[in-house]
């Protein structure tokens, strides 16, 4: 059993500014949940390399300096309509997949990794249609030439709208995420995968918190 990381990557410095000022119309909650969700994606080097190329080695102290490597994007499409036939939703988004350099090797060729995974997208339910964005942090067990993980993880969303119709209301823009998901390399680079998302405000917009089970599929490209 031991760590390893990928030698190959190299870190990168990035000025971000954070857009915390808002120039349309919303809740003091809303603007402060915005910054820290933009915080957390734009602090994320963007940084691509390929597993077959990679070199492994024991951590030393550089790898501190070795930033997170991007190991996936796609679409996904969800739904919670199985669950929830009054209240059904649909929701489209894009993803990234990074990989942190840390990792522990539990058999050869397979390991347990620290990843992050972000999104951007659209929901719509009752007619009306809302953004979203995530930023959630998991743990993945899988293969060290990503061709199969197994992830779960806990995170954060962000809506535009979180009214729905006289059915769905989340509270507020502000929401928590449990994420549990499967993918593996279909086709060369070619990706599928499946998600579960359950979200809700966990209390902190009220005593109704009954929240959303999302079903979602997804296509990607793997590096």
């Amino acid at each position: 059993m031991h760590y390893i990381y990928n030698r190959n990557l190299r870190p990168t410095i990035r000025s971000v500014t954070v857009p915390c000022s808002l120039s349309v119309k919303t809740t003091r909650a809303s603007a402060v949940a915005l910054c820290l969700l933009m915080s957390g994606l734009t602090a994320i080097p963007f940084s691509a390399s390929h597993a077959e190329s990679s070199a492994k080695i024991p951590i030393d102290e550089d790898t501190a300096k070795v930033p997170m490597e991007l190991i996936a994007i796609g679409a996904r499409y969800g739904t919670n309509e199985a669950t929830d036939k009054a209240g059904a939703m649909d929701r489209v988004d894009v993803f990234w997949s990074w990989r942190s350099p840390y990792a522990l090797e539990f058999k050869p060729g397979w390991d347990v990794s620290a990843r992050i995974n972000a999104s951007v997208g659209a929901i719509r339910g009752q007619g009306e249609t809302g953004g979203v964005g995530t930023l959630v942090p998991t743990l993945a067990i899988g293969d060290t030439n990503n061709q199969f993980s197994f992830e779960a993880g806990v995170g954060l969303a962000l809506f535009t709208k979180w009214e729905y119709g006289d059915v769905e209301d989340f509270g507020g823009p502000l929401q928590f995420i449990l994420d549990v998901g499967v993918n593996f390399r279909a086709y060369k680079r070619l990706g599928l995968g499946y998600r579960f998302q359950h979200w809700s405000d966990a209390g902190i917009h009220g005593s109704d918190n009954r929240g959303v089970d999302m079903h979602m599929f997804e296509f990607s490209y793997r590096y």
